[in-house]
């Protein structure tokens, strides 16, 4: 009886140690989980981002970028934050009901009149500790991903605000350079020069041969100077965006998806940089290049833009150009 009691208490210890281990919530230590205004506030930013889009004439990039990724992380980090509290509330009910029944889960603590009941009860001791540690440890990676998630949200949001308050600090400003450069509806060419893709004057192969007369002038600028190029992209019927509208053009570095080699990389750079310095003349609205934008109507400067998946999607092997 004596040792039965004894294997008891090493039981009840191990349970009561277990439960104590448990890790916090996410966001009980350090003020990590999202506060209840958070999702208000990004409402509130996103209504601003949209009177913004409509107000510089379409498609922020950067801030479209900047509020897709803080949705993505909130919703993150409120899955993993339940998924959290779900597993911790399995380990508490586990501990809870081995220390009421003295079973864990379906195993037996044998009698002690069993002459094998020692080893059996050692073997249930054993079982139980490895089994709570592998149930305390998946916890602990669940909290620590949560809080991590939680702080990426935090800090999308913040970079949300950023956006905002830099372009809404340069109202002033677009808006005479909006007036400068009305809005122009896409034209096909006027003389395809009996070219296949109907381009007259460039160098380059032109696919999508379409395009405002803006869009025009700068290509037929950049390629005269940098050309020709693999090919240039512009006009691409069901795109919501630049290309739909005849405003942007793809200046190709590399094909096929591959990285661009050291020699066409800084012909990239020194495309994207002309465009940079000549933007006021060409009326151009920004420029996309390995991953980062420039877009005019901000502050100024190279932004790092979101993870796209691909070299393409990423813009490493094309110069991304859009006009006003």
């Amino acid at each position: 009886m004596r040792a039965r009691a004894a294997r008891s208490c090493a039981v009840i210890a191990l349970l009561a140690a277990a439960s104590a281990a448990l890790p916090a919530g996410p966001g009980s230590a350090a003020g990590l989980a999202l506060a209840p205004d958070d999702p208000k506030e990004l409402a509130k930013l996103e209504k601003r981002a949209a009177q913004l889009s409509k107000d510089y004439r379409g498609e922020l990039v950067s801030l479209d970028e900047a509020k897709t990724a803080a949705q993505r992380a909130r919703k993150d980090a409120e899955r993993l934050a339940r998924e959290f509290e779900v597993a911790r509330s399995d380990v508490r009910r586990i501990a809870a009901s081995t220390y009421m029944t003295g079973r864990l889960d379906t195993t037996t603590m044998v009698s002690a009149d069993d002459p094998r009941a020692a080893v059996r009860d050692a073997a249930v001791i054993e079982h139980m500790s490895r089994n709570n540690g592998m149930r305390l440890q998946s916890l602990e990676t669940l909290s620590v991903q949560a809080a991590q998630s939680q702080r990426t949200a935090k800090t999308k949001v913040d970079q949300v605000r950023k956006e905002v308050e830099d372009l809404e600090g340069q109202r002033a400003r677009v808006k005479k350079l909006l007036a400068k450069y009305k809005p122009e509806a896409p034209v096909a060419p006027s003389s395809p020069a009996g070219r296949p893709d109907g381009a007259g004057g460039t160098k380059s192969s032109i696919i999508g041969n379409s395009m405002t007369a803006r869009m025009r002038t700068a290509m037929v600028a950049i390629d005269s100077k940098f050309g020709p190029f693999p090919a240039i992209g512009c006009a691409r019927p069901g795109d919501a965006q630049d290309h739909g509208k005849g405003q942007a053009c793809d200046f190709m570095e590399s094909t096929g998806g591959q990285m661009p080699s050291a020699s066409a990389r800084a012909h990239g750079d020194a495309v994207a940089q002309y465009v940079i310095d000549n933007a006021s003349r060409l009326g151009i609205k920004y420029v996309i290049w390995r991953q980062r934008i420039y877009d005019m109507r901000g502050s100024g400067g190279w932004r790092q833009m979101e993870d796209r998946g691909s070299i393409t999607q990423n813009h490493y092997d094309h110069v991304h150009v859009s006009v006003l």
